[in-house]
């Protein structure tokens, strides 16, 4: 084969790869918009990460109240994380009136958690606002072959995302209940384990807070349950940590606390794993926040027709 010719077939080759890896791409890239609800005018954000999956049903919100509501939530994202996430959503969707922030007592406490959640955001790479935040996190050599091959981009998890999204699978509800006998060796693990506050991720936090405020935005911080078996096991680390939810929420009267634990910790029946709920427990706990936003969170605009949500009449 001549030279010219083998550099003909070369180039055929290199350009059916990327039309063919822009193609895909953008197909995945598509599923993941619908899965987090970046493609819809949200009114109400529901931010966090593993909790607010499996803990918060956004479509029961949305069909209840009568506002688009949109899901930007995974599994490992991070205080850091969730303040690209809040710039990046907004910047898509301006529209967003009321973000829910998923927090628990470990919020702060970066042990265990990944080094390199952010490339569940590598797919939005083109992004401005996530460029910028992935320019800072990723290495160059990460930057430089998303930016080239468009499908390196996805990870498992990322791919997972797109597919549910693809499908329609946006809610993700685990049926099965906890047995608490299959966590005893668990249990010994985290006894030895206390609640940790890392400063830069409570800076981040406090920073998502002042960010979402300072644009008009109630914020509703939703501490979803965890089981009171770890509840248990460092109440002084754990009511430290719930004294920043509070102290946000008392200086700013566009900032509320929701507090679930006390109230269902000790239901086990509602409980996937130590940390996260299962169906019967999303079931609820949507239920509470649905009416815990209808009655005590007040955003003129969104409801049915424009005419918000409904303040007055409302139980305890």
């Amino acid at each position: 084969m001549s030279s010219k010719k083998c550099f003909v077939h070369t180039l055929i080759i290199v350009v059916l790869f990327l039309i063919g890896d822009r193609t895909i791409f953008y197909v995945l890239k598509s599923g993941m918009d619908r899965y987090y609800g970046l493609n819809k005018p949200a009114k109400i954000l529901c931010l966090g990460y593993s909790h607010t999956v499996l803990g918060i049903d956004a479509q029961r919100i949305e069909k209840e109240l009568g506002a688009p509501v949109s899901k930007y939530a995974t599994a490992g994202a991070n205080t850091l994380d969730r303040l690209w996430m809040a710039r990046h959503f907004l910047e898509q969707q301006p529209s967003v009136q009321v973000v829910v922030y998923d927090v628990d007592p470990r919020l702060f406490d970066t042990e265990g958690l990944s080094s390199a959640s952010y490339t569940l955001f590598l797919p939005y790479i083109d992004d401005p606002v996530m460029a910028e935040y992935l320019r800072r996190e990723a290495t160059w050599q990460e930057y430089a072959t998303s930016k080239i091959i468009h499908t390196a981009r996805f990870r498992d998890q990322t791919i997972n995302i797109a597919l549910r999204g693809l499908m329609g699978k946006v809610e993700n509800k685990k049926s099965a209940r906890i047995r608490v006998e299959d966590y005893e060796g668990k249990m010994e693990q985290e006894r030895a384990r206390r609640i940790r506050v890392n400063p830069e991720s409570r800076k981040c936090f406090l920073e998502t807070v002042d960010f979402l405020v300072r644009r008009g935005i109630t914020v509703v911080l939703v501490l979803i349950p965890t089981i009171d078996l770890l509840n248990d096991l460092d109440p002084t680390g754990q009511n430290a940590v719930l004294r920043t939810f509070l102290e946000v929420a008392e200086k700013n009267n566009n900032v509320y606390f929701f507090d679930y634990n006390q109230d269902y910790q000790h239901r086990h029946e509602l409980f996937y794993d130590l940390r996260h709920l299962n169906e019967s427990g999303n079931e609820v706990v949507t239920g509470r926040l649905i009416k815990d936003l209808r009655c005590r969170v007040q955003k003129p605009g969104f409801g049915r027709q424009g005419t918000g949500i409904k303040i007055q009449g409302c139980g305890s």
